[in-house]
């Protein structure tokens, strides 16, 4: 086990020099999302993520979340850990079309997201934030978690019909042309239930994910409530794409489902220390 963790963090994770933040756009859709895949990055998003300055490989907080990415990537390459619970339906092997690699952005704000590539980003911000590797490491278990269940590629084929259906009702409505608010809020209403089904599928896999890298799998609902501390904070659309962070706390915090995640956690090697 040591000696593949190693393979994977040194060739799937380990580049001299980190590519560029910004994400490859398609059909005027954006591959990375922000905060997971819960909306598409608008063209003033995608520029003010390029401005931000990524850590160089030999920083340490890129090592840090490099090592833990590698764990995290090394559990979800191994099909034991998930295949035989059904945690996500979308999920196919081998993971092809992904390419693994992590870059640590230097932002003062809290945030991490992926492409459908395999490429996660997470903000110097999210570090201070969190602080222990365990907390961190949970949010990176929930990006892959939506990486190997395709949900960025899912999501942006229902983002397109929403916005075929939100078109539809506003002109049912009478809606003015240039009326973007209400087409916005129609495409909000339709995309939410996909949103708040894939947060939670991601929070579920994640949680195993993380338990199977031998990071304390308690850290989840931990990592939520504190991301709940700061949700008024949070922008409009995050609010309206990710479920309330209580809710998701205490799914999490179930019986059967951390004690699942126990399990495997105790017959792990243990990385973490939260």
């Amino acid at each position: 086990m040591g000696i593949f963790k190693d393979l994977i963090s040194r060739h799937l994770l380990d580049r001299p020099t980190p590519p560029s933040p910004r994400p490859v756009r398609c059909h005027g859709i954006g591959e990375a999302l922000p905060c997971c895949c819960a909306a598409a990055v608008t063209a003033s998003g995608e520029k003010n993520v390029n401005q931000k300055r990524v850590l160089p490989p030999n920083h340490p907080d890129f090592i840090r979340v490099q090592r833990m990415a590698g764990d995290v990537i090394t559990a979800a390459c191994d099909d034991a850990n998930y295949g035989r619970r059904g945690l996500s339906p979308t999920i196919r092997r081998p993971f092809r079309g992904i390419k693994w690699t992590v870059d640590v952005i230097d932002a003062r704000y809290v945030n991490a997201f992926a492409t459908h590539t395999g490429s996660i980003y997470v903000t110097t911000g999210l570090l201070k934030y969190l602080r222990y590797d365990d907390a961190v490491a949970a949010v990176l278990a929930h990006e892959v978690a939506h990486v190997i269940s395709r949900h960025i590629e899912e999501t942006k084929r229902r983002w397109v019909m929403s916005s075929f259906l939100a078109n539809f009702a506003a002109e049912l409505l009478n809606a003015p042309p240039g009326d973007k608010a209400t087409r916005e809020s129609w495409r909000s209403l339709f995309m939410r239930p996909w949103y708040y089904r894939q947060e939670y599928e991601a929070d579920h896999l994640g949680l195993i994910l993380l338990a199977a890298a031998g990071y304390d799998p308690r850290a989840g609902p931990w990592t939520y409530w504190k991301f709940g501390e700061i949700g008024e904070l949070a922008p409009d659309d995050l609010r309206s794409s990710h479920p309330p962070s209580a809710k998701r706390v205490e799914r999490l915090s179930r019986g059967k489902i951390m004690d699942e995640a126990m399990t495997l956690f105790l017959n792990a090697d243990r990385p973490g220390n939260f």
